[in-house]
């Protein structure tokens, strides 16, 4: 019988560490797992896992120097399974995205943001405040160049059928409706996060122009955690260009019919 060597502990130790991350983001992601707990496992084991990738460093180094072919191999493993827990996250989330202010409430119109109404009786006891933050969330985000791509949409369209727009884009988004008032201008959905299944609340708010035209303001919001990490301004970007896309063509379809309308002058 072949005896196993030494240094495969460092792999079963690193799957072992995997494990446990990638048990405790699917007992989240089904709501087994309170995101706190989570998070401490996601913490401590990747942190222990990247410990044990420095050491089967050093000992690939060894490897190497004493021509041990089992060892390099077991220790070179080691290091790649260790560097997972700090690479995936850094190629899902992005690495701009974890210098991103610690606010989880994003918005279009910093000073006087869409509100909630429905979304509020939707939150659980221990779950952040649907509140908005006031005017410290507001200078985060205004002072945060990542964020200055967000501001309001303006729609040559009226209010009703502009928030009819916001509805389609929102169902084809993946977004749940849970308040919708089209004479109103008023929208509020829910979302989850793809991997994780965080849940997120989204507000649009529809309002008349002088010119007949419509501005569209939207936010964004976490329902746990202090930062986003990006997100709720990914959503907010993702939401206002496929609107904007679904108006100009409801606009040119609009402006078509009118045009075939029009009857033309039998010759003279």
């Amino acid at each position: 019988m072949i005896e196993k060597h030494w240094s495969r502990w460092l792999l079963w130790a690193q799957w072992v560490l995997l494990s446990a991350i990638v048990l405790a983001g699917l007992a989240l992601r089904f709501g087994l797992l309170h995101f706190s707990m989570a998070f401490k496992v996601f913490t401590y084991a990747g942190a222990a896992a990247l410990a044990i990738a420095l050491v089967s460093l050093l000992i690939f180094v060894w490897g190497v120097r004493s021509n041990s072919a089992v060892t390099r191999s077991n220790a070179l493993w080691a290091v790649l399974l260790g560097l997972l827990p700090v690479a995936i996250p850094l190629i899902t989330v992005g690495k701009d995205n974890f210098t991103v202010p610690r606010i989880h409430d994003i918005t279009t119109d910093t000073r006087n943001p869409p509100q909630y109404r429905v979304v509020p009786g939707l939150r659980k006891p221990g779950e952040n405040s649907a509140e908005y933050g006031g005017e410290e969330v507001a200078r985060l985000q205004r002072e945060a160049d990542v964020y200055g791509d967000i501001y309001p949409l303006h729609v040559h369209l009226p209010v009703e059928r502009t928030t009819e727009l916001a509805a389609e884009v929102a169902k084809e988004l993946g977004w749940k409706i849970v308040s919708y008032e089209p004479s109103n201008g008023h929208l509020e959905a829910v979302d989850r996060t793809l991997l994780l299944g965080f849940t997120d609340d989204i507000v649009v708010r529809v309002r008349a122009e002088s010119d007949g035209s419509s501005r569209v303001d939207v936010r964004s919001s976490s329902r746990v955690g202090v930062s986003d990490l990006g997100a709720n301004g990914k959503r907010i970007r993702e939401f206002l260009e496929e609107l904007r896309l679904h108006a100009v063509s409801a606009a040119n379809s609009a402006v078509s019919q009118g045009r075939k309308s029009v009857p033309s002058n039998p010759p003279g």
